[in-house]
Order: structure tokens, then C-alpha cells, then sequence
């Protein structure tokens, strides 16, 4: 079986004032379809931030109507979707019923991801875990947890929810006893989560990924903690997976080692948002959103696809592109990736002003592209933005490294003190025009600053 993982798409991004819309609409409309039917993609597994704001503008809303209504009915290839911390979960939700008929299946809310989605290809069944951005309170008041941990009824709150045919299997493995069935159920869901050890460095082996949390040791969940509630969450899905069947978690989430963007907001405070890559090593593939750059987590089917467009500086040196997944009958994964062929590229220019106002090569590669000018100019330069614009047309910021740069001790301000305010103007013109004024326009300059003073 085969999907492509994609995320972050952003829709209705505003890049430094202006809408990228139709970069968006040209990877999406264009290649995105083109791979669906080239690849011959079997589903997609799309892991949040569709959009860029939780009310995004009618433009971004259009686009993703189009491309959802394009899947559905031409191309009939289901969709498998999680909210991201910028979509509105709720209105990414507007009409799940009635879309997941057509093979768009939209998770927003845990209170409607507590359940694996049952999804049969050509060659069987994989079970995708929907796990959507969420805060740790309310993961944990979807599956239960919101009060007394160890209280009879919010166990057998969990127990209802999972699958019939699951709880019968499970009940033939309990003790007879009722003390013996809720330490069972403890066991599989209040365990603690290690934390001893979160460096990417020990999940970076299949063994470390795979070895099982400690059982042994129950504590009640912190009901603030990201780490121990999305594992509680994943815990609880992947129990309800049948046995033998594939199995996808579909997560925006912020995980531990990941390589940080410039782009990718805060979804808390003091990096509390992070969760361990242990938290998904039962499933056979997970599909991550929010980092965007391409990158495993630990393991290779653990791993973000990045961002189909470069939306900052920052990310100007990343490599952009789409993930696609085999999987065999088995679960076993063979991932590689296609590159965005993007309409305009982010880059950034670094020289001295007038060689780059002078670059025929770089205007010729660079001309529509999105530009931040780096200028090695110690000098003043007037109207360098509209200069730079006549030749890259979308020329974004300009960065004065060059003047930043400059030693502090270049500057005599012993020098300066001692000028006074036509003096300081006649340096200033000088070094904008290059050249010092002429007598005729010294004497101009020196009847405004008689006007002036008279005027004081």
C-alpha cells in the first residue's frame, strides 16, 4: 500500500505582506494531483496546519474547497486529516460527517479521535490513529482523565470505548477478579512515561525505539504535561488496533530533537510542548506535522514531511518536498521523497548594493524569486529597496549586516561631538552624493540654516 504524507500547507500565509496564495494553488493544483496519479497513491495522510490562522482568509478557504472536492470526485483517493495548533479545529470539522462519506476524513477535536479508523486497500487493512493538536487538558478530558485517575468509573469510562471485539479478547487474558481487571487497566494506561532519558541519541536505534515503557511504576498522569498525555492518548488507540492489522498515527506535534524552523509557532511555554519519539513507536509509520523541515525522529518511520513552500528566511536552505510511504503486508516501510517544484523560490542575497544592483546572473535566476538583500554597505544607500525591487521584483527585506558589522571603534565620537549641525549635514550629503558640494550649493545650503536659526 502506498500514501503520501504531506503537511503544514499553511493556506492563506502572509509572507512579509503578501499573500502566497498562488504559490500555494501552483505545487497544490499542479504537482500534488500529478503525484497522486503518477505514484499511483493508495491515501494521504495530511498532519495539520491546512491553514495558517484559525480564521483563514476566502481565498485559502477556495483553495482547500477545490483541492478536497478534486479528491472526492475525480480523483477518489481518501484523505486522512489532523487539525495543526494554527488550523481552528472546530471549523476544520464543519461537515466531517458528511465529507468522510466521500473518503475526507477530518480529525480536530480528541473528543473525536479516540478511535482508529479502519481503512482497506488493495492489499488489506491499516488501522490510521488520528491524534490532532490538542492541549494536554483536553486530550485528557476526551479519554477520561480529568479528575480522579484511579477511580473506578473513568476506567470503565476507557473500557466502553474500545472495540468490541478487542474487549472480549482482552477479558479472556484478566483475572476473574475485579481488583486484577482495574490493575490490568492501570497498567496499560496510567503507566508513567520514561522521561529519564529524551535525547535523540537513544531512540536513534530501532532497539532503544521499539523497547517497551516501564510498566512497573504508576503515578498519576500530569494532566499538563504534553509528553505523558499524548502517550496516554496513543496508548489508548493503539490498544484498540486488532491484532496483526497496520497501523498509521496521523500527530501535530512538537517532538524532542527535532530541528526547529523559523517559522513553526510556540505551542507553549518553556519547550513544555515536546513529547518523546517513544510516544509513537508502536505504530508502524507515523506521520508528523508542525516542523517544517523533512526530518526522522528517531527512527525512520517516525518523521516530519516538512512544509511544501519555504515560509521564511530561515528556511531558505531547506530541501522542500513530498514523502512517500510503501508499505508491505508485513508493516514493514520504504520511504523516499519528491521534490516541490515550487513557483518562486525564498533566497537570500548577500554582496555589496551595487553588485547586486549589477548581477545580470543573479537578476536573470533571482528576478521573481523572494529576495532578502544581505548588504555589506557600511554607507548610507538612499532608496535601496525601490532600487533593488527595479531588478528583483519581489524583493522582500533588506539586511544591513555590513553596517552592523562595522567595529564600533571605526567611529571617532570625539569626532562627531565636537561637529555642529551643518557640519554633521555636509558629512551626511557627502557621503550619499560621494562627492562634496559644490560652492554654488554650499551656499544654499548655508541660507536654509540662516532661515532656520532666524525662525528659532
Amino acid at each position: 500500500m502506498r500514501f503520501l504524507h504531506t503537511a503544514d500547507w499553511h493556506l492563506g500565509r502572509i509572507f512579509y505582506g503578501q499573500y502566497l496564495t498562488e504559490d500555494q494553488a501552483h505545487v497544490l493544483e499542479n504537482q500534488f494531483f500529478s503525484i497522486l496519479k503518477d505514484e499511483k497513491i493508495d491515501g494521504i495522510l495530511l498532519a495539520g496546519d491546512i491553514f495558517d490562522r484559525a480564521v483563514p482568509p476566502v481565498e485559502a478557504i477556495e483553495l482547500w474547497d477545490s483541492i478536497i472536492t478534486r479528491l472526492a470526485m475525480d480523483y477518489k483517493v481518501p484523505l486522512f486529516v489532523v487539525s495543526g495548533n494554527h488550523d481552528g479545529a472546530e471549523r476544520l470539522e464543519v461537515g466531517r460527517s458528511m465529507l468522510s462519506r466521500s473518503g475526507i476524513h477530518i480529525w480536530g477535536s480528541p473528543h473525536h479521535a479516540l478511535q482508529p479508523f479502519e481503512f482497506e486497500g488493495a492489499d488489506g487493512k491499516v488501522a490510521i490513529c488520528p491524534m490532532p493538536f490538542s492541549e494536554p487538558r483536553r486530550i485528557g478530558d476526551a479519554l477520561g482523565l480529568g479528575s480522579a485517575n484511579n477511580s473506578l468509573q473513568t476506567i470503565q469510562s476507557l473500557e466502553n470505548a474500545i472495540d468490541a471485539d478487542t474487549k472480549t479478547k482482552a477479558k479472556s487474558k484478566r483475572s476473574k477478579s475485579k481488583k486484577a481487571s482495574v490493575d490490568i487497566i492501570e497498567d496499560s494506561l496510567f503507566a508513567s512515561v520514561d522521561m529519564a532519558d529524551t535525547n535523540l541519541a537513544d531512540v536513534e536505534t530501532n532497539d532503544v525505539v521499539t523497547q517497551d515503557l516501564d510498566r512497573n511504576n504508576e503515578t498519576t498522569l500530569n494532566l499538563h504535561n504534553y509528553d505523558q498525555m499524548y502517550q496516554a492518548w496513543s496508548d489508548y488507540l493503539y490498544k484498540q488496533v486488532p491484532k496483526g492489522m497496520r497501523s498509521i498515527a496521523i500527530s501535530h506535534a512538537f517532538v524532542m530533537g527535532g530541528d526547529v524552523g523559523g517559522s513553526e509557532r510556540t505551542l507553549s511555554v518553556g519547550g513544555s510542548e515536546q513529547v518523546s519519539p517513544q510516544v509513537f513507536k508502536d505504530f508502524h509509520y507515523t506521520a508528523l506535522g508542525h516542523l517544517h523541515g523533512p526530518q526522522r525522529m528517531g527512527a525512520d518511520y517516525i518523521r516530519y514531511s516538512g512544509s511544501p513552500l519555504k515560509y521564511s528566511f530561515d528556511e531558505h536552505t531547506q530541501k522542500k518536498s513530498f514523502t512517500i510511504i510503501d508499505m508491505d503486508k508485513k508493516g514493514n516501510v520504504d520511504i523516499s521523497t519528491i521534490p516541490v517544484e515550487a513557483k518562486r523560490d525564498v533566497v537570500i542575497l548577500e554582496g555589496y548594493f551595487e553588485d547586486l544592483l549589477n548581477n545580470k546572473e543573479l537578476q536573470a535566476k533571482h528576478k521573481d524569486d523572494y529576495v532578502q538583500a544581505r548588504l555589506l554597505d557600511t554607507m548610507p544607500i538612499m532608496d535601496g529597496m525601490a532600487k533593488l525591487r527595479q531588478v528583483y521584483h519581489r524583493c522582500m527585506t533588506i539586511d544591513l549586516v555590513g553596517r552592523v558589522a562595522t567595529p564600533m571603534a571605526d567611529m571617532d565620537e570625539a569626532v562627531f561631538k565636537e561637529l555642529n549641525e551643518r557640519q554633521l549635514f555636509n558629512q551626511f550629503a557627502e557621503t550619499v552624493w560621494k562627492e562634496p558640494l559644490t560652492e554654488r550649493e554650499q551656499q544654499y545650503i548655508n541660507s536654509v540654516w540662516d532661515r532656520i536659526l532666524k525662525e528659532d
